[in-house]
């Protein structure tokens, strides 16, 4: 018989399957980073929310 046998059929199978993971791993990783915060974020910082809490960095309302 020249046709692969069903074990190397699977086997076949369960290495693209693999590939296919470990790229959608990398992919996923690769889109986590770039949504992520940098480091240094000042976000929920005391002393940047007591030092902007007169407003002077506040955008106006377009419609005012």
């Amino acid at each position: 018989m020249d046709k692969d046998s069903p074990t190397d059929a699977a086997e076949a199978s369960l290495e693209k399957l693999k590939q296919d993971s470990q790229s959608l791993k990398e992919r996923i990783e690769e889109l986590r980073r770039k949504t992520e915060m940098p480091l240094n974020s000042s976000l929920g910082d005391p002393a940047i929310d007591a030092a902007n809490a007169d407003g002077h960095n506040d955008v106006k309302d377009e419609d005012e």
